[in-house]
């Protein structure tokens, strides 16, 4: 009866509508013996015309309204995947295998449930299990809600919940004050709005998130996370800790070693975009937000076989730590959800000149078991997903119906994959990891040298007037060590430079760990802290060919000067060097917590 009374609401409407048009003829013609046929014809007209704009509208307008009731008095029964704790008054918490009734769905991913105590809130949809006969529909509303998004302005939560930023990390002090102003993106809605400049890009091809957040937040460089910075009291130094006046191990249960093997059936570009690099972004995820930095590897292939991405297991010190295949990871956030994601990108130009950088698939890797614990050494085979990052957890889009054995062998063939191995690391290098900060991905081959740039850090600190004191440290290592790690190159002079010292130091001289730190930081002022102080050093820009090889030039000019004069490299007539400044040899307490330094 419901249905029937809202269908015949238009028409109710129209004939009310048309009985006061015509009492309108009546009073207005009725008496007139003089209008023409002509003219009464053309009024006439001009009411049809009238009452089908008046209908067509009215028409849209109940049929919107029918399927906002339908989306919100949809119900079906979930099963939860994961725990979830309320964080405001109107979510609703739930536990692991809890079966909840959803309600009704909204546009921003939270979800109104009822739980078995006929307790009521907001869910994250991202949490549960959807069944397949709800798929379908869930899928729809996706998409019209994403078209509704294109054509007009992003629709956040409701403004009685506040909602979190959950694409950037977690901050604190005067950092989360000064974004609090900015309107929140999750992970989904920062794809959307990439994919708004999607019309350059081939077929198949996707704006890289995990480009754009390097791009424009020097948060996530490694540089950064390997600054100092204060904990939450404000008062001390996260994941600096002192045995009497050395730094103190800081070993986390996720201690692993990850090994890049190759990546199969890899989408190509057409042929009017050139490819500059091919490379494989990844970074810690709990499949709402990005937890560590971001480690870029760039990837091998020949011109017979593009569709293969091969990567290096073995690097010597001549060899870029940016095509290091094997990969350290080390964190101590420890969530249910945690893992690696892993982005296949390419960087690109075009036929009219624009560069830029695309996405070919993601994959994800979960890090934990479900009792928690680490997982054990595998190989693992990663299919490519060449959706929104996470949709397709909540959209399933496997193909279905395949049967026979060999039938299934030939169709994972043609899948696109990436074939990665976890182990755990051996006694000494887990041993450098134990330096780290506690969340942190890097290549392989730099942990000696991670390892020592954390120690004189923690020296460098160590060694202020008081516990308490505010002013600057004056440290050439520590004003530059940020935007060292930061430029691979920069880090390959280092890592070549320190491999030579150390062929010529006897074996007590490496065994005491003081003399290996001054021999370390003398090399790092005389080689690394003046090339990146050189005014001949062109910025560095990652897949940008030209620009890397004038860098590689002038990094092998510099260091030629150091080997083959007896004079040191920062007294030498062929440096010119950028005009002196304090923040050359000094760093600020107070920014280190900001970054502001280093960006």
């Amino acid at each position: 009866m419901q249905q029937i009374t809202i269908a015949s609401q238009p028409f109710t409407r129209i004939r009310s509508f048309c009985r006061s048009l015509m009492e309108e003829n009546t009073l207005k013609f009725g008496s007139d013996a003089q209008i023409s046929n002509f003219h009464f014809i053309s009024y006439l007209c001009g009411v049809l015309i009238t009452i089908n704009i008046r209908f067509l509208y009215i028409m849209s307008e109940v049929g919107s309204q029918d399927k906002d009731e339908e989306k919100q008095n949809y119900t079906f029964e979930c099963e939860a995947l994961h725990d979830f704790i309320a964080e405001e008054e109107t979510d609703l918490s739930f536990k692991q295998n809890e079966l909840l009734v959803i309600t009704g769905l909204r546009n921003d991913g939270w979800w109104e449930a009822r739980n078995e105590d006929g307790l009521t809130g907001l869910v994250p949809s991202t949490f549960f299990k959807i069944p397949d006969h709800v798929k379908s529909i869930i899928e729809g509303t996706f998409h019209s809600e994403k078209e509704k998004k294109n054509s007009s302005s992003i629709e956040f939560r409701s403004p009685s919940r506040k909602v979190k930023q959950i694409l950037s990390p977690e901050l604190s002090g005067s950092s989360r004050i000064a974004e609090e102003d900015e309107p929140p993106k999750s992970f989904m809605d920062q794809f959307s709005m990439l994919s708004l400049n999607q019309d350059i890009l081939p077929k198949g091809f996707r704006p890289s998130i995990l480009f754009e957040l390097v791009k424009k937040n020097s948060y996530y460089n490694l540089g950064n996370f390997m600054a100092p910075k204060l904990d939450e009291t404000g008062i001390s130094f996260k994941d600096i800790q002192y045995e009497k006046t050395l730094l103190k191990p800081n070993a986390t249960l996720l201690q692993k070693k990850i090994n890049l093997i190759a990546a199969r059936q890899i989408p190509e570009p057409p042929n009017d975009f050139i490819v500059k690099s091919r490379h494989i972004r990844m970074c810690f995820h709990d499949g709402n937000k990005v937890l560590s930095n971001i480690h870029t590897v760039k990837a091998k292939w020949s011109v017979s076989a593009p569709k293969l991405w091969m990567f290096s297991s073995k690097i010597s010190a001549k060899d870029s730590c940016s095509e290091d295949g094997e990969i350290f990871i080390k964190c101590n956030k420890c969530v249910p959800t945690l893992g690696i994601l892993f982005e296949l990108c390419i960087s690109y130009e075009n036929s009219r000149g624009i560069s830029g950088e695309m996405c070919s698939g993601w994959a994800f890797m979960k890090l934990l078991n479900d009792s928690g614990e680490p997982i054990k050494s595998k190989t693992n085979i990663l299919k490519i997903q060449d959706t929104e990052p996470f949709a397709a957890y909540l959209f399933n889009t496997d193909s279905q119906g395949i049967t026979g054995f060999f039938r299934k062998i030939k169709d994972k063939q043609k899948l696109s994959r990436i074939v990665i191995s976890i182990c755990d690391p051996d006694r000494a290098s887990n041993q450098h990891i134990s330096y780290l900060p506690s969340c942190l991905i890097g290549p392989w081959s730099c942990i000696p040298i991670l390892s020592m740039c954390r120690k004189l850090t923690a020296e460098d600190l160590l060694e202020r007037n008081s516990f308490d004191s505010i002013e600057r440290i004056l440290s050439p290592f520590l004003a530059s060590m940020p935007r060292v790690l930061n430029e691979p190159d920069l880090v390959d002079a280092l890592r070549l430079s320190w491999a030579t010292v150390v062929k010529t130091m006897n074996a007590d001289d490496i065994r005491m760990d003081s003399t290996k730190k001054k021999v370390f930081r003398d090399l790092f002022c005389e080689t690394v802290f003046v090339i990146i102080n050189s005014n001949n050093l062109p910025p560095y820009v990652f897949g940008n060919s030209h620009a890397e090889n004038a860098r590689k030039t002038e990094i092998d000019r510099l260091l030629r000067i150091q080997e083959n004069q007896e004079e040191t490299l920062p007294l030498s007539g062929e440096l010119e060097f950028l005009p002196l400044s304090i923040n050359m040899l000094s760093a600020d307490v107070i920014n280190l917590n900001k970054g502001a330094m280093f960006q």
